[in-house]
């Protein structure tokens, strides 16, 4: 029988991996009226835009980055 080494939590798994962690990534918080819930829109790989949805009933919503824009980390989306 074999037996591996598994991290007991995330610090743990962050050391053992060479990819990035998705906490790495930067994002906005943003709380859906819809349902009532918190979710975080990440940046696109691109770095135009923000992008998420609801993680109840998956509405999307899109943040442009640009000049000129809001400098805020938090939204309400309807």
């Amino acid at each position: 029988m074999d037996f591996y080494d598994i991290p007991n939590d995330k610090r743990d798994a962050q050391q053992t991996s060479n990819a990035p962690a998705a906490d790495d990534k930067p994002w906005l918080g943003v709380f859906f009226e819809c349902c009532k819930v918190y979710a975080r829109a990440h940046k696109t790989a691109t770095g135009t835009h923000y992008v998420g949805h609801c993680p109840r009933c998956a509405s999307p919503v899109r943040f442009k980055i640009g000049e000129g824009g809001s400098g805020a980390r938090f939204w309400s989306a309807g």
